[in-house]
């Protein structure tokens, strides 16, 4: 197994894209290390993307195409402009604002990154924000776009682990939340210290008219967390439901989407469904040769031995993650590891949904995290910044990420009040 997973990380270093350094060492461990025909990776490969819970993958991720198509981003960004009135650093916490509900209509870190990223560090940088701080909480703030739903990271883990994703999704508003709150403390402690402009004055005037603006971009959250809270609809009827909301309102009401532009929309929602998929599939064939070579029973006895406390095992698998998630694709993580941690969860009593949340905040940590965090590599091209400028300063967003993560993991009611608060409705 050890030529597995150097032959992976070989081939990661040559720059070969992730999904096909998994299945491509994969292939080569049972070719020459075992007597099985090679067609059970395809057999595999298969296997790994034929699950029912996936089915909500390509809505929601065709919802956000849609939504940024008719001019989403520029809308929200505007009435978060609006309502910060003359705070100091004022920009900063429109970033965040917009990110959390951009983080409920795409769910996708980078999606969210990018859209923002473009549009508020030029924004920032003319204001006279330092550039390397506009960077830092553009790609800080984009890591809470999969904790609040909908969320991609939340439907890979339910798909593996037999998990709810609607309460997976519900577990994840509280932690998005907190994360959100926490950078905004973050941004005006910084604002001060380094005494960042100012906004404008509030003018309510402009708050109504950029509200009426945005407003059908608001209710789109709106419907997808309250139909899964409410129950009324699972988490790939949420997504269907997104679909044609987004498809009325870009065409018929803000007129952003026309019928020509549909194509375009259509294609790149493939393309990222294409993607996402080809990594889930060629991570169940990595992952099913590491649970075949690992005896279950024995890994679980020497984890315990060694980890024997749940809040041990905790952090122990956290540091884990975020190692991994430095270079490696978040879906690829929990496909690998959800197999070989579901019998330690069970037998130490944590609860699988608390453990989905802290494992997609933990990967979010790792997209930040040098040397080869995405995020960075995203927003250093979406201002133009050096990466070590953006490295410099998203030190104390870093510190929030990390401070939520211990605070899920000791408090679980962050992630589990709400839904003990709903009952057994959501699907």
């Amino acid at each position: 197994m050890i030529f597995l997973i150097i032959c992976m990380l070989l081939l990661l270093i040559l720059g070969v894209r992730i999904a096909y350094a998994l299945g491509i060492s994969s292939l080569l461990y049972i070719i020459l290390f075992t007597d099985i025909s090679p067609m059970v990776i395809a057999q595999q490969i298969s296997a790994g993307s034929d699950s029912i819970v996936l089915l909500a993958l390509p809505f929601f991720l065709l919802a956000g195409e849609i939504m940024n198509a008719g001019g989403i981003t520029h809308r929200l960004i505007r009435f978060a402009m609006s309502l910060i009135g003359n705070i100091r650093g004022g920009l900063s916490f429109v970033v965040v604002i917009t990110n959390m509900i951009m983080a409920a209509v795409s769910g996708a870190a980078i999606a969210s990154g990018a859209a923002v990223g473009s549009v508020m560090i030029k924004s920032m940088e003319e204001k006279g924000y330092n550039k390397g701080f506009a960077g830092a909480i553009n790609a800080a703030a984009a890591t809470i776009g999969p904790v609040i739903p909908p969320s991609v990271g939340f439907i890979i883990y339910a798909s593996v682990s037999n998990a709810s994703v609607g309460k997976l999704f519900i577990a994840g508003i509280i932690p998005g939340i907190i994360l959100g709150l926490g950078m905004m403390i973050f941004c005006y402690i910084l604002s001060i210290r380094h005494n960042f402009p100012a906004g404008e004055k509030r003018n309510w005037n402009e708050v109504i008219l950029s509200f009426k603006s945005a407003i059908w971009s608001l209710l789109m959250p709106v419907i997808i967390i309250g139909g899964i809270m409410s129950g009324a609809v699972t988490a790939t009827e949420a997504g269907v439901i997104a679909v044609v909301y987004g498809l009325i309102v870009g065409i018929f009401i803000h007129r952003d989407i026309s019928i020509k532009t549909l194509p375009a929309i259509f294609t790149n929602t493939a393309k990222q469904t294409a993607r996402i998929m080809i990594v889930i599939a060629c991570a169940s064939a990595f992952g099913w040769i590491i649970s075949r070579e690992i005896e279950p029973s024995l890994f679980v006895e020497n984890v315990l031995s060694v980890a024997g406390q749940k809040w041990i095992f905790m952090f122990v698998i956290i540091i884990i993650i975020i190692a991994l998630g430095t270079f490696m694709e978040g879906g690829s993580i929990m496909i690998i590891l959800t197999p070989l941690i579901l019998p330690i969860l069970l037998t130490l009593g944590i609860d699988i949904v608390h453990f989905g949340v802290m494992f997609q905040l933990a990967i979010m940590l790792g997209l930040i995290t040098p040397p080869v965090g995405i995020l960075l590599f995203v927003i250093s091209g979406a201002g133009n910044i050096e990466i070590k400028d953006i490295i410099m300063n998203i030190w104390p967003f870093y510190l929030v990420i990390l401070i939520v993560i211990i605070t899920c993991a000791i408090f679980p009611e962050t992630t589990l009040w709400l839904i003990n608060t709903l009952g057994n409705n959501i699907s």
